[in-house]
């Protein structure tokens, strides 16, 4: 068979796109803005294959993933035990394959698993209870009559928990390779979650996000190893949670190169990478969340959402148009779970492993991600790694250049919907606004994470820059 399915069409390099791209700027060539990263890497606004390295492109295109689909995995909050079963079963039947269950705080003896779980096979349905409480002693009430293999898990984050709360990780740590050995046998239970969201609602950059996350994964894996556990069970066994903002090719751009990055950690601790297989949740971003123009939320979690599964997501967590919706009106959450449900039946997106593979520029901007990335994440080994990092204020100084740079492009005139384009001047804050949080918070001298949110502190009279 030929490899010329075309013939009609010749190729064309990149002189000839440069002269399309005048013609139709009306030869204005410079009128296309710059595009870049906070942290400034520069992204093409067209490549052709001259622009690849031959030999680069198929090792990124090895580590992504290889297995078509994705879990429609909506977020539930808990209220009481029959109400939250209720609702669990409502989603289920509604095109769930998974449910991110939110425990926050709630004492495990006021959950009530046997009503909660009623009629839910734990052993058929994975859901990942999001807890700060005991994870060894929450998977001894839920694994109560529940069959031997269980799927889901705890997803909760010792060292996340302690960056955004000051909250002391060790004991947690030890809570967490004790349920590790008591699950070693259930390979679809993930024991530990490796948070993103708090970089990205932190206003970390791509480049960050990812230099972080693989950061955590990292001290993660020394910490697991350390114990005992074994690399690869506990490599596979992690849930990597990361936000979706609405930059489009930007995000599916990150999560490819997280896929890239997460191979080289794997390979780093001597993993067969045919076996390697990061599970990783893309969750649809609080960071750009208006407070009362939930229509224009709804626009943007759907973008968000495409980038994900183009992106290569796992599992898909599509947040309510609503923020703290009320629990008992179903509509927000309806619509987010049907987001997921159109991009599989009516896209045929879930039948594709990698969609962006292929593209000249999607592959570009990928491997430069990666790139930037992996510099951040060498440097912060040289300066210990995750931990010593953040208690030296290197995390958080980063973080906060990047917010304020944010804010900077849109007093610039950068467009993003809702947010300083088509508001509504009545939008209220939903978070923490950036008079609190550009000071930071101290706990035992430590400056913690804090969640922001870019409407808010757009429209709280631009603090930034005062």
């Amino acid at each position: 068979m030929t490899s010329d399915l075309f013939p009609e069409f010749g190729p064309f390099d990149k002189k000839d796109w440069q002269k399309q791209a005048e013609k139709e700027l009306k030869g204005k060539p410079d009128a296309l803005p710059e595009w870049k990263t906070e942290t400034g890497v520069q992204f093409e606004h067209y490549c052709t294959a001259d622009d690849l390295d031959p030999e680069r492109v198929p090792e990124l295109q090895n580590y992504q993933k290889k297995i078509p689909g994705w879990l429609n995995m909506p977020v539930l909050d808990f209220t009481d035990a029959r109400d939250t079963n209720s609702r669990i079963i409502s989603a289920l039947t509604s095109g769930a394959d998974a449910i991110f269950l939110n425990l926050a705080d709630i004492p495990l003896s006021r959950c009530e698993f046997p009503k909660l779980l009623h009629s839910v096979r734990l052993s058929d349905t994975a859901i990942y209870f999001h807890t700060t409480e005991d994870g060894s002693r929450l998977f001894t009430e839920i694994s109560k009559n529940a069959g031997y293999y269980l799927k889901g898990g705890v997803a909760f984050d010792p060292l996340a928990h302690w960056m955004t709360t000051g909250k002391p990780y060790e004991a947690a740590l030890k809570l967490v390779v004790d349920l590790h050995n008591k699950t070693r046998n259930m390979k679809e239970f993930r024991p530990v979650m490796v948070d993103g969201s708090c970089y990205h609602n932190a206003g970390a950059d791509p480049v960050q996000e990812l230099a972080f996350v693989i950061s955590h994964a990292v001290c993660y894996m020394d910490m697991l190893t350390d114990e005992g556990i074994s690399p690869l069970p506990a490599f596979n066994r992690f849930l990597f949670s990361v936000s979706i903002g609405p930059d489009y090719l930007t995000q599916i751009a990150k999560l490819r190169a997280l896929r890239f990055l997460l191979g080289k950690v794997a390979t780093a601790f001597n993993l067969p990478g045919e076996l390697a297989s990061p599970f990783i949740q893309a969750r649809t971003s609080s960071f750009y969340h208006s407070a009362i123009l939930p229509h224009t939320n709804m626009i943007r979690v759907s973008s968000e959402a495409l980038s994900a599964v183009i992106g290569g997501c796992n599992a898909l967590t599509v947040e309510p148009c609503i923020k703290n919706a009320d629990p008992g009106d179903p509509f927000p959450r309806r619509i987010a779970g049907n987001v997921s449900s159109l991009l599989r039946y009516e896209s045929y997106l879930a039948h594709v492993a990698d969609p962006a593979a292929g593209s000249y520029l999607m592959e570009s901007m990928s491997l430069k991600i990666a790139d930037a990335a992996w510099l951040l994440f060498l440097e912060m080994e040289k300066k210990g790694g995750l931990i010593p990092c953040f208690k030296s204020g290197f995390i958080q100084e980063r973080l906060d250049l990047a917010y304020k740079q944010k804010l900077a492009d849109l007093h610039s005139g950068q467009v993003i919907i809702g947010v300083n384009r088509y508001q509504l001047k009545t939008d209220v804050a939903t978070t923490t606004s950036i008079s609190e949080t550009s000071e930071g918070k101290t706990f035992e001298g430590l400056r913690l994470l804090t969640e922001r949110n870019l409407a808010t502190a757009w429209q709280s009279g631009h603090t930034a820059f005062n």
